[in-house]
């Protein structure tokens, strides 16, 4: 298994694994697949150039994908996001979900980022479990977040620091 940046080049490798985990996952996703199905490698290309992403491989083939995008603005900046996290069923419980995420808390590190971010759907508890093992803490709730075929689902919210925090201002 190896872990790298995911570019444009990746763009037809990543929308075949994107459809693949809106079609098997479609409640951890807040994209709809006819969404996605509308869409084209060059929209995918253009999507893997906004961010830094990271792929899973299995020689040749991806097998998971992570998208990180950080926020930028002097008072916002300390912020960063993981999205859209997904690993084929059949390369769970390889290590390749904790490569990925170790791979965009690495670059947070590096970039100066002092809280990554996340969204878990509550119709993930598998996922869930998995972010508070790799050390995020949930911190709220987002009630009825997805709607999916009419079934509403929760998202939680999850925030794994990577600075100490600042004390809080003595009361005055």
């Amino acid at each position: 298994m190896s872990i790298r940046r995911l570019g444009p080049e990746d763009a037809q490798a990543f929308r075949a694994l994107r459809l693949e985990a809106l079609t098997e996952s479609p409640e951890a996703f807040g994209e709809d697949l006819s969404d996605a199905l509308d869409k084209t490698d060059l929209d995918y290309a253009n999507r893997l150039e906004m961010g830094d992403n990271f792929g899973a491989f299995a020689g040749e083939a991806l097998v998971g994908i992570l998208l990180y995008m950080r926020e930028h603005g002097p008072k916002i900046s300390h912020r960063a996001f993981l999205m859209s996290v997904y690993v084929q069923p059949a390369h769970r419980g390889t290590g390749a979900a904790s490569a990925l995420v170790a791979a965009a808390l690495d670059l947070a590190r590096e970039t100066g980022v002092g809280q990554v971010e996340l969204y878990v759907s509550s119709a993930a508890p598998r996922a869930h479990a998995f972010y508070l093992r790799e050390g995020f803490a949930e911190v709220g709730c987002s009630p009825r977040a997805l709607c999916v075929n009419g079934c509403y689902h929760d998202e939680r919210h999850m925030i794994s620091y990577l600075d100490p925090l600042e004390s809080a201002p003595a009361a005055g």
